[in-house]
This record gives structure tokens, sequence and C-alpha cells, in this order.
């Protein structure tokens, strides 16, 4: 049956109080290759492992014998295996931690690929501090008053508008790196357009 929302776990920078306890709201949990590292090692068990599996450990093998799927191509990355294997699963929305590595490059590119996907799905990054959601289309988003906000697009945004932002936008054209940086919440706020990709960073 397909999930609502399911929890993905990557094998970036080990965090485990805030796994731990971003991980009680999800029923169905997926780790990416070395993701399950560190789901066991926060004493967290994933439903189901994908990737080459290069990266987990055997004795972690052996402890998740029957949840794993090894995807033996080489082309694309773990995270993008277990994104293609989310198609399948048909879920809602898919949020994804333990994204942040140490390299800049590595998580812009983990945002670049996710994109390719909102079309299966919504995609939200959780972060320690912060929350990156990517939409292909307009969306209510939640934020506290005063949160810093900012719209950033990955490719030209025609006619977008947003409401309860602090510096609004109306029926504008929002392209990649234009404006949109350093805004701030009243609230709960929503951003509205047709076609495009933005990402909206949401500093806790």
């Amino acid at each position: 049956m397909p999930k609502p929302k399911v929890l993905l776990v990557l094998n970036g920078s080990f965090n485990k109080n805030f796994l731990v306890q971003t991980a009680k709201n999800y029923s169905f949990i997926l780790a990416a290759d070395g993701g399950a590292n560190k789901c066991l090692k926060a004493g967290i068990k994933p439903d189901i492992v994908v990737g080459d599996l290069d990266s987990i450990t055997p004795e972690n093998k052996t402890l998740l014998k029957g949840c794993l799927k090894q995807v033996a191509r080489q082309d694309n990355s773990d995270f993008e295996k277990a994104l293609d294997y989310l198609k399948t699963l048909k879920p809602k929305q898919v949020d994804i931690i333990l994204s942040w590595g140490g390299r800049f490059d590595f998580c812009f590119s983990n945002f670049l690929a996710a994109s390719a996907y909102l079309k299966y799905f919504d995609i939200c990054f959780l972060l320690p501090n912060a929350t990156v959601y990517l939409f292909s289309r307009g969306a209510k988003i939640k934020a506290e008053k005063g949160a810093r906000v900012s719209l950033i697009a990955l490719e030209e945004i025609k006619n977008i508008s947003t409401q309860n932002l602090l510096y609004p936008l109306k029926n504008e054209t929002l392209t990649l790196g234009q404006r949109g940086l350093s805004n701030i919440a009243k609230g709960n706020f929503s951003v509205n357009f047709r076609h495009g990709k933005l990402l909206v960073y949401i500093e806790d």
C-alpha cells in the first residue's frame, strides 16, 4: 500500500538526536546504502535499504538481511537509486535527512538531483537548523513568524506571487540567483506559480 510520506536517510554527517527525534514521525524509513549504518547507529531499523551496497558494513548487511535491495548500475548515485525505488511506492511526499556531509557541492548536487523527481512526489530536505523544500508548483508552507526565508529558482519561473512574506512577489519572473534571498515570514505563507522548479529555504 502506498505510503503518504516517507523518510529517506542518506549517508551524510551523523546527528543521532536529530535522526532519532525525526524518525519518530514516520512509519516507513528507507536508507540509501550507507545511510543504513547511520540508522542502526541511532537504534533505528530501516524498512528497506537501496543502493549498490558498497557502503553498508558487512555486519549491518547481516543484521538487515531481507531488507536489502541492491542496484548494480553505476551511472547514478545511491541517492538517485533510492528515489527511483520510491517512484514505485508512489508516496505523496519524501522527506530527506542526513543530506549534509560537509561539502556544499555534494549537498547542492543532491538538491538538483532531487528536483528531477518533483513530478512524482513532493520533496523536503530536513536539516538541524533549517528546512529546504523543492516545488514544481504553488504550495502553502508552514513557518514561524520571523523565520528567515529564501526563494531560489532552479530554473526560470514566471508569474510567481507570494503571500504573507515581508517582501512579497506579485506576478513576477524569478530567475536563478535573482532576488528572493533573506525574506521574512509573517507566519505560514504561500508561493503561487504554475511551472518551474523552486527551492524554498526556511531557517529555523
